[in-house]
């Protein structure tokens, strides 16, 4: 029997016309896997200027339509099909099958969008087939498939009060630079990785140029500070919140608010490590959060001047997701 099993990806590819594959499948778990090429779900046509690209110095035309589905067939003597049964192949062997064969497409095509994919939260079906891909007879109680329709969007609220406050702020006002890179932290969840190295690069960013800001106002040397910045062994980030912002506030992060100096070394210790072992999606929102709380601290701690525009909005919504 077959389980065959197609899903629409968050990316395409433009693969030449004509171009053939051959058909590859090992063995896993009990399952026969056959991988097939990317189909097209035809949703939308490629502009003319990417019609023709070149790989390895050969210019090739590409399909009006990209590919953007992924089939693949699992072969077993038997599946569970019952209707209120647990899929088979499970979901998770599915998503760990998938994701393997994506980290593979992304290292030899250097596609950086391929990201792996959070199945089954995304648009795909499974057909339960024959041997030979004809139709499975109906049986009460079985189902001759399984299937979810995902649609992702990016949804920002805006009210009134938010327009206006658009306009009160001067028309060449440009956000801080450590604001831009903290939002694009919990723009990457839930890739747990990439948001802590940049929820981390926020915050030393931050930290450098506050103590920068300050050191203009104090009554600190410029050229000792350059020194002091500039030296073989400089201040690290930790010496940043801990030691030179009580120099230049009389408060330190770690002595005065250690819950959030804990989460602060947690974030560093996950950055520094990479693999961040220890970290699950479920603590990667709180470590961000836990990012942007130290700014308001040190924020709090500021002459008038130096404090940027705050915005707080409380905004909830509410999202159905059924998986059939």
């Amino acid at each position: 029997m077959i389980a065959r099993l197609s899903i629409l990806l968050p990316f395409s590819l433009n693969i030449p016309q004509e171009e053939t594959f051959q058909i590859y499948s090992y063995i896993d778990e009990g399952y026969e896997i056959r991988f097939y090429p990317l189909a097209k779900s035809g949703i939308y046509e490629l502009p003319d200027s990417l019609k023709e690209v070149k790989i390895d110095e050969t210019t090739i035309l590409c399909p009006d339509v990209p590919h953007d589905v992924l089939h693949i067939d699992f072969y077993k003597d038997n599946f569970d099909r019952r209707k209120n049964g647990d899929c088979d192949p499970p979901y998770d062997f599915i998503r760990r099958t998938v994701n393997s064969f994506l980290s593979k497409l992304r290292f030899v095509t250097r596609g950086g969008q391929i990201k792996p994919i959070d199945y089954p939260y995304l648009t795909w079906d499974i057909s339960y087939l024959n041997d030979d891909g004809t139709e499975l007879q109906k049986e009460e109680g079985l189902v001759r498939g399984r299937s979810n329709i995902t649609k992702t969007i990016s949804l920002i609220s805006l009210n009134r009060q938010m327009w206006e406050e658009i306009h009160q702020l001067p028309y060449d006002y440009a956000p801080p630079e450590w604001d831009g890179l903290l939002l694009d932290a919990y723009t990457l969840l839930p890739e747990v990785g990439p948001a802590i190295v940049l929820a981390m690069t926020a915050l030393e960013v931050f930290i450098s140029q506050i103590l920068d800001a300050l050191v203009e106002n104090s009554t600190i040397p410029n050229e000792l500070w350059k020194w002091i910045n500039k030296r073989e062994w400089r201040p690290n980030v930790e010496d940043r919140f801990d030691i030179l912002l009580y120099v230049l506030t009389g408060v330190s992060l770690k002595k005065e608010n250690p819950v959030l100096w804990q989460a602060f070394k947690h974030l560093q210790q996950a950055r520094n490590n990479f693999v961040h072992k220890g970290v699950t999606k479920a603590d990667a929102p709180s470590l961000l959060k836990a990012a942007a709380d130290i700014i308001g601290f040190v924020r709090e701690l500021l002459p008038d001047e130096m404090r940027w525009p705050q915005f707080h909005h409380k905004i909830e919504c509410k999202v159905l997701l059924k998986i059939l």
